[in-house]
């Protein structure tokens, strides 16, 4: 049974994981971006989280919410250094990443008050179980991976689709080849 509950929960873990593998392919491979922003913005984004679950008492989809855009701007100042500033786009992340384990470090601090790292999963009150409540009860565990299954799908389709839009070419063609976009006459950091 014990395996079974890990495989079920590891299963629920990499469709979460997913969503962040999509993201990584367009960094890396349709923007040729060696972003290591991820590698500083992973942590903050949980502790974003895990401040607006255990301080702030949100529901852990505004928490969610609140993390997700912790590193939207994270990545933001990682363009900004690329673009605004000419720094290397390996040198950008690696700025970003740095400061952020730093600012992560203090948020933490900030959080539990001794430094230590507290843990999410036994976390019932308010926690991420509220997501998939239902008046029955919480969903099971196959329901469970199909939401999240539905999820990550939509989210390929989604990105597939605007793929084949105009500003979908536009932003794999910045990736293979920046000359391109300046010829024809569109500025390459924009994308």
């Amino acid at each position: 049974m014990l395996f079974l509950n890990t495989t079920l929960y590891g299963i629920q873990l990499g469709l979460c994981y997913a969503v962040v593998a999509l993201g990584m392919y367009i960094a890396y491979s349709v923007l040729d971006f060696p972003d290591l922003t991820t590698d500083g913005s992973f942590p903050l984004g949980g502790v974003i989280g895990t401040i607006l679950l255990y301080r702030c008492g949100l529901h852990p989809l505004l928490a969610l919410i609140g993390a997700f855009a912790a590193g939207m701007i994270t990545g933001a100042v990682t363009g900004a250094l690329h673009v605004k500033f000419g720094i290397s786009k390996l040198l950008s992340g690696i700025i970003v990443m740095t400061a952020l384990l730093s600012v992560t470090l203090a948020l933490t601090t900030i959080l539990t008050g001794n430094g230590f790292t507290v843990t999410n999963f036994s976390y019932t009150a308010n926690g991420f179980s509220g997501i998939f409540n239902t008046k029955d009860g919480i969903l099971p565990a196959g329901g469970i991976i199909a939401v999240l299954a539905a999820v990550v799908l939509v989210i390929k389709l989604l990105l597939d689709f605007y793929f084949k839009t105009k500003a979908g070419f536009m932003l794999t063609a910045a990736g293979n080849n920046e000359t391109l976009i300046t010829y024809l006459g569109k500025d390459a950091g924009f994308y």
